[in-house]
């Protein structure tokens, strides 16, 4: 298999993971997240949260987070412990520990962590990984356009020690290809996130799932052990939580529709190549015309 088709397969897969994303703040989106980034490489694992931006020095409180790992990033026996560890330890992040560039929070960042700050080791997102076989980590930052809170999408990969240098500079340049898909994805579904009650709970998203799969209420609640007046109270959480009107715009949400285009921000992310480097674009391939007939 050519390294351009292998690039190509990843663009078009994490393109489709990212399209599907759900547009209202599920349990698994930042997981399913997670997995769209774990695309970009065979080798990469990758830790996703949203936090609130910054705006008392480097303090943040974070408000949910996802991990997932490609086919080759660690040994499948591993990978359980793996995960529970880089989830446990973003969870109880209160600091990222970078000198991020300016304009960086509102305009969004890709790049090796190693380019953001000299000191990139130390800092806390840098500790997340430490002790696992991950390296060379790549940050992704995108600003939500809440209405109440600045808050940050956080997608940081790392590569196993499979990998080599090719894949975080391919990796690199595919983010910066997805960052507006992703951005608007993100603002969909996390743009009414205010707090952790925010997100659906483990029943509403039970009785969502139920809901999409075209099963009535009634249905739902001897499936589920509980009563119809229950599920209608759920039900009618959904609504409140995801803002539909109608059960069929409930659905079409959870199924990633969106009625019109959400007001994320457009502004082009900052974008920092590795220590030494320029930042290269993919080119396409040369390409002859020639007539079908001689």
């Amino acid at each position: 298999m050519s390294e351009r088709f292998k690039i190509a397969r990843n663009a078009v897969r994490a393109t489709q993971l990212v399209m599907n994303l759900p547009a209202i703040a599920t349990q698994d989106w930042l997981r399913s997240c997670a997995e769209a980034c774990c695309c970009y490489s065979e080798h990469a694992a990758a830790l996703t949260f949203v936090c609130n931006s910054p705006t008392n020095g480097d303090r943040i409180s974070v408000l949910s987070t996802g991990v997932a790992f490609a086919p080759h990033a660690a040994p499948a026996s591993s990978r359980a412990q793996l995960a529970i560890t880089l989830q446990d330890r973003s969870e109880r992040m209160n600091r990222l520990g970078l000198q991020f560039p300016e304009n960086a929070m509102t305009r969004g960042l890709i790049a090796p962590m190693q380019s953001i700050d000299p000191a990139w080791a130390t800092s806390a997102l840098a500790r997340a990984f430490a002790s696992t076989q991950f390296t060379s980590p790549l940050i992704h930052m995108l600003p939500i356009a809440n209405h109440q809170h600045a808050l940050l999408l956080l997608c940081v990969i790392g590569f196993g020690q499979a990998a080599d240098v090719n894949e975080s500079r391919q990796t690199l340049a595919m983010m910066h290809a997805i960052h507006e898909p992703l951005s608007a994805r993100a603002n969909a579904a996390l743009a009414r996130v205010d707090n952790p009650r925010a997100w659906l709970t483990d029943r509403e998203q039970s009785v969502l799932e139920l809901l999409i799969e075209g099963h009535s209420v009634r249905v739902i609640a001897e499936q589920l052990g509980r009563s119809t007046h229950t599920i209608h109270d759920h039900v009618k959480n959904l609504h409140r939580k995801i803002g539909a009107s109608s059960r069929g715009e409930l659905i079409a949400l959870a199924l990633g529709h969106l009625a019109q285009a959400p007001a994320a921000p457009r502004t082009d992310p900052i974008v920092l190549p590795f220590p030494g480097e320029s930042l290269a674009e993919f080119k396409p391939m040369q390409a002859t015309a020639r007539p079908l007939h001689s």
